[in-house]
């Protein structure tokens, strides 16, 4: 198969929040919160974990601080939209939350960025959709004064106060060993990366091949793609693997979005059970199949914790405190086994929460 790749103004900030819609158009420490006990994967050189990030004092005077991020279509970005507006409320911060509508609005978040530069935030939080593609927009808002925060999505500029996310080589690499033990050393194994242009994409992909070129020699990659992260493309591209590949035994993907369509082809097909299927994050579909033993295992984020931390880095920023310039969030290995006793607080919204609108 042929790799797939796919490919503005005033803001208004209310007391606490807005959400708008569309405008116009280098890593590294693991939060450990309550209740959730981080998984490490076997041979994970030992980042040291960072156990809290506590949160500021009440800061000096009402910050105003911008957020962009790729899309609230997934309930990953949900989670961490919660993480800035509860954590902006509780610190008395005014924030405006902008989604560009997908990882192939590059242009949008680009404009997005511009947006809050021109309307003189005083931080921007990023998760980038392109590591390449947003450099400029980060230059642009430091060389105006504005700090920005890096969380979730690395953005390749150097410019940022912290980055504050999930070690996503750690996640590739626990893929990679409960992949290659559930598969019992051997077996043939396919990938869907997720969104092309994305520091997620490729530091979990290329860490779930090393791991295995290094501990499992004899689980094959047959084949990988990249698409936009949804279980539209997930049950596209797995449908298009079993032609190809009907030898299967195991599926990667980057993301969690992709492993329930790609979930919902193998039950189709009859194979629900006898493939492996790993992911990362933990939306309710996601839950839902692994109760079912169809999804066998999924890395959780805390979503929710990213998005706390990014606003608490921001303010420390802002007061003039030290901010530690990488901040690793927390990771937790979902099975059947465990998946009804896992806190779910750092890693999803509240039931029936969902972002404001105006």
């Amino acid at each position: 198969m042929k790799e797939r790749i796919e490919r503005r103004g005033a803001l208004i900030a209310l007391a606490a929040v807005v959400i708008l819609g569309c405008g116009r158009g280098t890593q590294p420490s693991q939060d450990v919160s309550p209740g959730v006990t981080p998984v490490p994967s076997a041979d994970v050189a030992a980042t040291a974990a960072v156990t809290e990030y506590a949160r500021p004092a009440k800061p000096s005077r009402q910050y105003r601080i911008g957020v962009a991020i790729p899309h609230l279509s997934n309930p990953h970005y949900v989670g961490q939209a919660y993480g800035y507006i509860d954590e902006a409320q509780a610190l008395g911060a005014q924030v405006t939350l902008l989604e560009a509508g997908g990882y192939q609005y590059l242009d949008k978040q680009v404009a997005q960025v511009e947006d809050l530069i021109a309307s003189k935030v005083d931080a921007i939080i990023l998760a980038a959709i392109s590591g390449p593609g947003t450099v400029s927009a980060v230059e642009e808002a430091v060389a105006a004064g504005i700090p920005v925060i890096n969380v979730n999505v690395m953005t390749d500029s150097d410019q940022v106060v912290a980055r504050i996310r999930s070690d996503d080589d750690v996640i590739g690499r626990m893929q990679a060993d409960f992949m290659g033990d559930r598969l019992k050393g051997a077996g043939n194994v396919v990938m869907l990366r997720g969104a092309p242009g994305t520091s997620w994409a490729e530091i979990r992909g290329n860490a779930f091949r090393k791991q295995l070129a290094a501990k499992y020699p004899s689980v094959k990659i047959l084949g990988e793609q990249y698409s936009q992260s949804t279980p539209a493309d997930g049950l596209r591209l797995m449908e298009d693997f079993l032609q190809t590949f009907p030898q299967i035994t195991g599926v990667y993907n980057g993301a969690d979005s992709t492993a329930v369509g790609a979930a919902q082809a193998i039950a189709s097909a009859g194979k629900a059970g006898s493939i492996v299927i790993t992911a990362t994050d933990f939306q309710p579909d996601t839950e839902k199949f692994i109760r079912e033993g169809v999804i066998t295992a999924s890395v959780l984020q805390q979503t929710v914790t990213m998005g706390r931390w990014g606003v608490r880095a921001a303010i420390n920023h802002l007061e003039k405190k030290q901010v530690p310039p990488v901040l690793f969030t927390g990771l937790v290995l979902a099975t059947k086994e465990n998946v009804g006793t896992l806190d779910l607080s750092t890693v999803r919204a509240p039931d029936g929460w969902k972002p404001p609108s105006r």
